[in-house]
């Protein structure tokens, strides 16, 4: 497919011979159809002239002088032209940007297909297939500017699988991605390979390539060195890698020990940061209320792209201008004060580099810099004899690594650094890391912005998790702190980012509604007009009386006249405004069904373990008030503020028509109280809105779970403890609310008495106005306009700044619901396959909860086969409960596979698995409904007689018996309330009706008494029959016949066996059944002792009672 042919190439440059640029040299390689072959090793060893020899970008764009042959697909490359190439060869560049040709994503992929001419009906059908195949939906139809860095490499790809080509090239296509984009891009290489491409790829992050690869050729000076299978690469120690220039070659390679976990360090405080926040537009990037980071430390700056991390760099580099304290060693630094403190490394270099050379660059803004000084500090980043060259002309890693020259020679007390790995090889890694070290030595503390793990363990101290523009983490980089950082980065983004934000994205719920709220609006405009018109006629009706004051006659039909159109103008605004209000709440109503049912079907679609994360009486409260606060401001206060508003251009108009020399200074008095209002709506104010509307939903949270759990605290006699945390929410609350008033507070006062005051502005106006005007009764009838018509300019202010507090709201409001609906919903296979049986097997699972640190369970492998009984037993928090949760998908793991009859979990659809899977909880729940409601959960479909005979299989009759109504009395609410042995059994009957193949019971008997066990026990043997079951238990006795135990002890797993194998090993658990067995004699000697002292005291009353007689 791909030959090269004694190849050796050398670019023509115009300043040297041939022979001092040669880039490749007799290279001989042949790739067969379908493989994938990765270039690897040093930077500069030739790895990306041979892409571009491939794709003919060399030696038709790049001109060089070319010997040997290259041919793809049996064309030979120098002797083709461009157009030809690429119907064959697509390519991937490391930044994707250098070959977009359009604005939008749709027409980006739809490029290459234009320019082969493919019929219109057939691109689209081509564009539909690629973006279903290679999962790039949600990326179609989108701003290219506004992708992140890894969203504009899935176009790229996505650009180059359509145009169908056999050979596709990608240039160090993860240099600049972050780990969730790297995993992407890796199902995009394994389709592409699967699909049956010839792949040739030039990397240095090589882990991510793990089994797809089917051969590594390193490369040094422009020669092949060595072919590697990937069994011989992965055998490769890291002396020997790190000797090659190559990095991690797997995932396992990954995983060190940080090297400078053990550092001591200076706990006092090099950075202190309060209430850092920054804003673009209207929505918040950056919201960190405090952050200390200690002195001489080194932190990496982790989380998702677009969590605010690059941000927060360029805030303390002081390039963006935000609110809040930025303290270094103690001292506030002003915003115009931090260049001069902080040196940011960006991750585009070229953006800073500046001079007309790589000395000049050194010494650019640094005099004091000699020669000797800075050809050390080139030395040493490997940049020697480069002195003299042009920086635009240096590769992006060379780049990179003079702006880390730069840094060094500049000597700022803090050190910030964006990226300064990306697309550096093993030897630049490690010369990056010493220089970082280096650097920090002198400086207060350094903060690296990095996905690179590598980089990472091998340089920091400490790790700064940002996550939504907030600090969620700052550990130690120790073993816990190592723990946490690869929890991180194992997680998927759990959020898409919105095309649109505050008010239009709401404007997306209105359909079909929206025109009718379109109209709504017009007609709020109008009205405005048609209520202002009535000042207009009561002025000129004053004019009337005005002459008459002055000696002229009263004209009353001219009163009348004004009179009855002022009422006319009144009446027709009302009405309009009416009309106006009709068809906003309309559509305002409609669009808060359209916000609430997107809510609840979006929430229908998440895993369980979304709501363990959010608290229902957070949901709650954006389902029901954050969505009235939209519908609201839709209703009333958007159709007032565009009448405001309109009214406000209305009056200024008049004002200045009537007479500008007095209207003028009311008109700039009321543009000073409007900068007052403005003082109050900006950023600082969103921010307090936020906190307050937080307050809200932790207030609400703790009110809930306060109600639920009052049964608890009445039976246990608690009281002022109880409610502690429902008193700090309120009283957080109460925080809040009193510190959003008082922010406002200053504004407010200078607004009200700026608008209040336009008597003020008016006297020295008139006395202006009266000696401009030609006769004293033109000015008198002009200047009674002003007094009629500046108060209503005051109330119209008033009205203005109060709609605008609640389009605030709105913003915030809608922002909230967007938490839900952006989050995305488990993955669902597009084409899904059904298990071949009922075994349920675990292959190196490790998984760690979204709000924990380290791993609940790691690396577990294990086998229950189709109709037999596996035991999971252990102490609390050693993963058990865990491994249930992970057998119906209620999360989502971060390594391995869960299969069942072979289908990995992923692979099939979320209604099949349900049907295969029936679970009984040491806690199980019951809707609000009837007996009958409750059990047919379990089978929709099924008769009234099945769902009988399930509750009598679950030993459930005497329950029926005791209840008046039956099997339809009603559970909960205004209903009957049940034991928690009798909710068991209903949810054990429940599970029965359903007759899954596969049943998993955690603690089913829990919390039973001795009779509701036994029963339950017995309803257990009926609902396991010919089952695979998967059983969680503490009472050892319950699983002794299990024909598997596994022993679960700190996430992992301990041992497995039957119960007599594992009794007789003498290991972890013979301890717990040895510890079982005298609990249960303690219990008999304790009962028995206990009905010795009542069998006594029973006779001596007897005998007492006798003698009384």
């Amino acid at each position: 497919m791909v030959t090269f042919e004694n190849v050796s190439f050398s670019y023509q440059t115009g300043m040297e011979t041939p022979a001092s640029s040669v880039v490749l040299k007799d290279v001989n390689l042949h790739i067969k159809k379908g493989e994938c072959i990765v270039l690897c090793g040093k930077s500069g060893c030739g790895k990306t002239t041979m892409l571009r020899l491939v794709n003919g970008l060399a030696p038709h764009f790049y001109a060089g002088n070319l010997q040997g042959a290259v041919r793809v697909h049996g064309m030979d490359i120098p002797s083709s032209n461009l157009p030809k190439i690429s119907r064959f060869v697509g390519s991937v560049f490391q930044n994707p940007r250098t070959q977009f040709f359009h604005m939008d994503t749709t027409g980006e992929m739809a490029f290459n297909l234009e320019n082969q001419n493919m019929p219109r009906e057939k691109m689209k059908k081509r564009l539909e297939e690629v973006a279903y195949h290679l999962h790039l939906e949600e990326l179609l139809e989108r701003d290219i500017f506004e992708l992140s860095g890894g969203e504009k490499q899935q176009i790229a790809c996505g650009s180059v699988y359509a145009s169908l080509p056999e050979v596709v090239v990608l240039d160090e296509p993860s240099s600049n991605l972050d780990m969730d984009s790297i995993r992407k891009l890796q199902k995009l290489i394994r389709t592409m390979k699967e699909d049956g491409k010839t792949i040739l790829m030039s990397e240095h992050r090589l882990w991510y390539l793990s089994g797809m690869t089917d051969r590594y050729i390193l490369m040094d000076n422009g020669r092949i060195i060595r072919e590697y299978e990937p069994k011989e690469i992965n055998a490769l120690t890291q002396q020997e890698r790190t000797a090659l220039g190559l990095r991690a070659v797997n995932p396992q390679q990954l995983h060190i020990m940080p090297e400078t976990a053990n550092r001591n360090l200076n706990q006092e405080p090099a950075i202190e940061i309060h209430g850092l926040t920054f804003n673009r537009g209207q929505r918040q990037v950056l919201d960190i209320r405090h952050l200390a980071i200690p002195k001489g430390a080194i932190v990496a700056v982790i989380g998702e792209n677009g969590a605010g991390k690059s941000t927060l760099s360029l805030c303390l580099a002081g390039l963006l201008r935000h609110n809040g304290t930025i303290m270094i060693e103690g001292k506030t630094v002003p915003n115009k004060r931090l260049p001069e403190t902080a040196f940011l490394v960006m991750q585009e270099a070229g953006h800073q580099l500046f001079s007309d050379s790589v000395m000049g660059e050194l010494t650019l803004n640094n005099p004091s810099l000699t020669e000797e000084q800075a050809q050390a500090v080139l030395r040493e980043l490997g940049l020697a004899g480069l002195e003299n060259r042009h920086p635009g002309s240096l590769s992006g890693g060379q780049q990179q690594r003079l702006s880390l020259a730069t840094a060094i020679c500049n000597r700022r007390p803090v050190m910030l650094y964006d990226e300064p790995t990306s697309g550096q090889d093993g030897d630049n890694l490690l010369r990056t890391v010493e220089i970082i070290r280096k650097a920090n030595e002198n400086a207060v503390c350094s903060l690296i912005v990095s996905h690179d793990p590598e980089l990472i363990a091998r340089c920091a101290t400490h790790i700064l998790h940002i996550h939504a523009g907030e600090v969620k983490k700052l550990l130690p980089l120790d073993e816990r702190g190592n723990i946490y950082m690869w929890k991180v980065f194992r997680e998927d983004a759990q959020t898409r980012k919105p095309q649109k934000t505050g008010i239009p994205r709401l404007l997306e719920f209105t359909a079909p509604f929206g025109p009718m709220l379109f109209l709504s609006q017009l007609l709020a405009g109008a009205s405005a007009l048609l209520l202002l018109a009535p000042f207009l006629c009561v002025y000129f009706a004053a004019r009337e009386l005005l002459d008459f004051l002055l000696g002229g006659s009263i004209d009353a039909s001219a009163l009348a006249y004004w009179g009855l159109w002022a009422l006319g103008f009144e009446l027709a605004g009302l009405i309009v405004n009416f009309i106006a209000l009709l068809l906003s709440h309309k559509a305002a109503f409609h669009t808060e069904q359209n916000l609430k049912m997107a809510v609840l079907e979006h929430l229908s679609r998440l895993p369980l373990g979304y709501f363990e994360e959010n608290n229902s009486g957070k949901l709650r409260k954006i389902i029901d008030e954050n969505s009235k606060q939209t519908e609201s401001y839709l209703a009333h206060q958007l159709p007032d503020l565009v009448g405001a508003q309109v009214s406000m251009a209305a009056a200024a108009l008049l004002m200045l028509a009537v007479d500008w020399r007095i209207g003028l200074p009311v008109l700039v008095l009321m543009m000073i109280g409007f900068a007052f209002q403005m003082s109050m709506m900006g950023e600082e104010t969103m921010n307090f809105m936020k906190r307050y509307q937080d307050a809200q939903e932790d207030m609400s949270h703790e009110a809930v779970e306060y109600v639920r759990g009052i049964s608890v605290i009445k039976i246990f006699g608690q009281s002022v403890h109880s409610l502690r945390r429902f008193k700090e929410a309120i009283h957080a609350y109460r925080d809040d609310a009193l510190a959003y008033t008082m922010a406002c507070k200053p504004g407010y006062v200078a607004f009200n008495t700026v608008v209040n005051s336009s008597f003020l502005a008016l006297i020295p106006a008139a006395l202006i106005g009266m000696a401009a005007a030609a006769d004293l009764e033109t000015f008198a009838q002009n200047f009674l306009f002003y007094l009629i018509f500046a108060p209503a300019c005051a109330a119209m202010l008033n009205k203005l700044m109060y709609m605008t507090n609640y389009k605030m709201q709105a913003v915030e409001s809608m922002r909230r619901i967007d938490e839900i609906l952006l989050t995305r919903e488990q993955a669902e296979p597009r084409e899904f396959k059904l298990p071949q049986g009922n075994d349920v097997r675990f292959d190196h699972v490790t998984f760690t909860y979204p709000t924990g640190e380290g791993p609940a369970i790691s690396d577990v492998s294990f086998l229950a086969k189709g109709g037999t009984v596996t035991a999971l037993v252990g102490h609390s928090g050693s993963g058990k409960s865990t491994i249930g949760s992970l057998i119906p998908r209620f999360y989502d793991i971060q390594e391995g596979c869960i299969s069942i009859g072979g289908v990995a979990l992923s692979s099939m659809n979320r209604k099949a698995l349900m049907e295969r899977v029936a679970f009984v909880f040491q806690n199980p729940k019951l809707l609000k409904a009837s007996i009958e409601e409750n059990v047919r959960g379990g089978k929709k479909s099924a008769a009234a007689e099945d769902i009988l005979n399930a509750l009598h299989l679950a030993g459930c009759d005497d329950i029926l018996e005791k209840l008046p109504d039956g099997i339809h009395t009603m559970i909960g609410g205004k209903g009957v309330y049940l034991s928690g042995g009798e909710i068991q059994r209903l949810a054990i009957a429940r599970a029965i009706l359903k007759d899954a193949p596969i049943i998993v019971l955690d603690e089913a008997t829990a919390f039973a008494d001795p009779e509701n066990e036994a029963q339950i026990q017995q309803a257990l043997k009926e609902l396991t029959k010919n089952k695979t079951v998967i059983m969680i238990a503490h009472r050892l006795s319950t699983i002794t016949d299990a024909d598997q135990i596994i022993v679960m002890k700190g996430g992992q797993i301990a041992e497995y066996g039957r119960h007599e194998e594992l009794a007789a090993r003498q290991g972890e658990y013979a301890r717990m059944w040895t510890e079982y067995q005298k609990s249960i004699r303690w219990q008999m000697d304790n009962a028995g002792n206990t009905a010795g002292v009542h069998h006594d005291a029973l006779k001596s009353g007897q005998e007492q009672e006798v003698a009384s007689c």
